[in-house]
């Protein structure tokens, strides 16, 4: 790529020469700043490349030109400048640098800065291209519609326009980017054509067919009739095209166009069948393009004897039926059922029999028949089904939920239903089936005592047992009772009806005197005894819940002596006896600076304390306190 070089404009530099100036003289160590207009030693000159570089990526260079003592470094404001090679040096110099393609139309600019002097560096735009996709249509001669996709750089404008009145541009008439122009084609009613939209200056060509011819398609109705022996007429409808014309015409002597047999459009025309004095016969007619079929009865009367006939569920062979007919009047026997089997007597002339076997039944109650001559014989056999089920109970949590699917078998064809009158259990699939199959359930959460219930399938029943789950609850949840104790105190208990529960403690100093057990909703009563200690805290478990016993401190404190009496000498006191209830703690403290308790600063239970007391150099007597498990002990001194 070839670069131009261009002086960098001193106007370019002016704002910021002041404190450029400044900076440019602490980098050459100069202690002074003068203000004489002499040149600055480290000023830096760029020659960066004068004309714009091309769109693609590139690379380009920047001269520097400074004293050779001078440092300097590089760095750019733009993402798409990139590389900068050296980014520091000293002394004169060349800065290369590479550009990322520009991905829009419009030129851009940036700055490469070196010691406070920008280069403006500019990159042309991306050329607008475009193409379509694809480059041309075919539409229906009935009309249609189509899209063309646009791509083209983000930024290039582009138009589409129609030429051809046929067809209409219904979306992105513009765009300045990737986009899609829709359009529709009218109808075609002439010749083949071709129009023209032309998108950002290209050509696109839509092509549409002339239309084609439409053919001749006439509808009869009916199509078929069926008549007696006697004959008779009948009335075909015809559906046609107005354009379209059409004939009517017998293929059968029997049968015959009566009136006129040809016209165009809709029409009607009538058919006659002339009586039939032998076996059953079908003929054909011709309309409009279209088969008319006349299936007509004989006059052959038959009759069956027996009409139908019940058979036992084992089955049974040589079951024979009676024809009776003219003679000449032929007739066949025949049954669509597998389960049937003609074993004589399939076809005949006149009278005569039919001889048949019926299997075995391995499922529910069927129905067969056995036509004869068009006459319907039906033979009832009686079901045989046998239902069984497994597995035939199952457990179920107290939370409820899905139990595990009940296998059903049974015959091919037997019928079978599940169902229960439990409410706390739901049949959520296979309420009825055929054959084999499976039942699924769920039951719903159990708050009570353990429950059973029954799901009846196919007559066999099934069991869930469901586990109990007897919430209790309790009221209250704790109390306290005094230190002196208490008798009568009581604990309500809620729980499911025929729920049992039990109560009992570990606490040595509570007693459950009334409903230690119970079932359903009930109360326990308790006492607790004197408390001769400190606060303490019990339990009783009442149907697995926790009921908390906080009883009061009992603690009696009392000292002996609680006082004495000592000369102006300094001394130290005899024990004085602390007496407490086990676990009972206590402390001593003197009230006056010149007692210091010894012994006995604390204790718990029975104890005892010891003190000192300094020399007393004063005029007159004094006395002093200490504070022994909340008592008060009196210290008398002479002067």
């Amino acid at each position: 790529m070839k670069i131009n070089t261009r002086p960098v404009s001193a106007i370019h530099t002016t704002v910021w020469l002041a404190p450029v100036i400044a900076l440019l003289i602490a980098g050459c160590n100069s202690s002074t700043v003068t203000t004489n207009p002499t040149p600055i030693k480290c000023a830096v000159t760029l020659t960066a490349p004068q004309n714009a570089l091309e769109a693609g990526p590139g690379t380009g260079a920047i001269t520097v030109t400074t004293a050779a003592e001078c440092a300097w470094t590089a760095s750019e404001d733009a993402s798409w400048i990139t590389g900068l090679t050296p980014a520091s040096g000293q002394g004169s110099g060349e800065v290369r640098f590479e550009t990322l393609a520009n991905p829009l139309p419009s030129t851009r600019q940036a700055d490469v800065t070196i010691n406070g002097i920008a280069a403006r560096i500019s990159q042309a735009g991306t050329a607008c291209t475009l193409e379509l996709s694809p480059s041309s249509q075919t539409v229906a001669a009935t009309g249609g519609s189509g899209t063309v996709g646009v791509t083209t750089p983000s930024g290039c404008a582009w138009t589409a326009t129609s030429g051809a009145p046929w067809l209409t541009i219904t979306s992105g008439g513009s765009g300045n980017a990737n986009g899609t122009v829709a359009f529709t084609a009218a109808a075609n009613t002439g010749a083949a054509r071709i129009g023209t939209l032309t998108i950002g200056g290209q050509a696109f060509a839509v092509t549409q067919p002339a239309p084609t011819a439409v053919p001749c398609v006439n509808t009869i109705q009916p199509n078929a009739q069926s008549m007696g022996a006697a004959g008779g007429t009948t009335n075909v409808t015809i559906q046609a095209d107005p354009s379209c014309s059409w004939t009517a015409a017998s293929n059968a002597a029997w049968l015959a166009v009566v009136g006129i047999g040809t016209g165009s459009g809709n029409g009607a025309v009538t058919i006659s069948a002339s009586a039939n004095t032998g076996a059953a016969r079908t003929g054909t007619l011709t309309i409009a393009g279209q088969t008319f079929t006349v299936t007509q009865a004989g006059s052959c009367a038959t009759s069956l004897n027996p009409g139908n006939r019940v058979v036992a569920t084992a089955g049974a062979t040589g079951l024979s039926i009676a024809v009776t007919t003219a003679t000449g009047c032929a007739w066949t026997a025949t049954t669509s059922d597998t389960w049937i089997t003609i074993t004589a007597g399939s076809s005949g002339d006149g009278n005569g029999s039919v001889t048949y076997s019926v299997a075995a039944n391995a499922g529910p109650a069927r129905t067969g028949t056995i036509t004869i001559a068009g006459q319907t014989h039906t033979v009832d056999q009686a079901a045989s089904c046998t239902f069984s089920i497994n597995p035939t109970s199952q457990s179920a949590p107290a939370g409820g939920g899905a139990g595990t699917p009940v296998a059903v078998t049974a015959n091919a064809g037997c019928v079978w239903t599940a169902a229960t009158t439990e409410t706390w259990i739901t049949i959520t699939a296979g309420a009825s089936g055929s054959g084999n199959g499976s039942v699924s359930f769920t039951t719903a959460p159990n708050t009570g005592s353990a429950r059973a219930g029954t799901i009846t399938i196919g007559g066999q029943t099934f069991t869930v047992n469901q586990a109990g789950s007897c919430a209790s609850s309790l009221d209250p949840t704790s109390q306290a009772v005094p230190a002196g104790g208490v008798a009568g105190a009581s604990v309500a208990v809620t729980s499911p009806s025929g729920c049992a529960w039990t109560a009992t403690t570990v606490a040595t100093w509570i007693s459950i005197t009334a409903g230690a057990t119970g079932t359903g909703n009930g109360t326990v009563e308790f006492t607790a005894a004197a408390n001769t200690g400190p606060l303490r805290t019990g339990t009783i478990t009442i149907a697995g819940q926790t009921h908390t016993v906080t009883q009061a401190s009992g603690c009696v404190f009392s000292i002996n002596p609680t006082t004495l009496s000592f000369n102006k000498n300094a001394a130290t006191s005899a024990p004085i006896a602390v007496t407490a209830g086990a676990g009972c703690t206590w402390t001593a403290t003197a009230n006056d600076p010149w007692i210091t308790v010894q012994t006995g600063a604390t204790g718990s239970g029975n104890g005892s304390v010891t003190f000192s007391i300094t020399a007393n150099n004063g005029p007159t007597s004094r006395t002093g306190t200490l504070t022994i498990a909340g008592r008060t002990f009196t210290v008398n001194q002479n002067n």
